[in-house]
């Protein structure tokens, strides 16, 4: 894992999620929730309170190396995926059955943003930072 400081941290029902100095914002699952809509709906309220307007990579992952979203939060993710601004997505997700699962959804779900899965955190971290890079050099 790569050497960040977490600058804010807020907990939610279903997520730790901190904005970090290495300009990542990481979400993790908590263990044994299920993420619904209003679970989603009240995550990007807090993405938009930490980033304030300002685009950062995600990286999510879980506690338990697994999370379940439910029919209904898999459709309100992909209505409302410009709610917050993002540079990216990497999603770390260790199964072979959750591996198959998220890949079929960002196939068919087609996410705006670069999006990718990671079998660990520090390939997730490394592509972020390379994603990060890339949007600096456009500005």
């Amino acid at each position: 894992m790569s050497n960040y400081i977490v600058i804010k941290k807020v907990e939610t029902e279903v997520a730790y999620i901190s904005m970090c100095n290495d300009g990542i914002v990481r979400v993790l699952f908590k263990k044994n929730k299920e993420i619904d809509p209003s679970a989603l709906k009240k995550l990007f309220e807090v993405f938009n309170d930490l980033v304030e307007g300002v685009s950062y990579p995600y990286l999510y992952s879980a506690e338990d190396g697994s999370v379940v979203f439910t029919a209904e939060g898999n459709a309100y993710s992909k209505q409302n995926q410009h709610e917050f601004p993002k540079i990216c997505s990497a999603f770390v997700v260790t199964s072979l059955a959750h591996r198959l699962i998220a890949n079929f959804y960002l196939k068919i779900n087609k996410p705006v943003n670069p999006s990718k899965l990671f079998k660990n955190i520090v390939d997730a971290e490394s592509w972020c930072l390379q994603q990060l890079k890339g949007q600096n050099k456009k500005h």
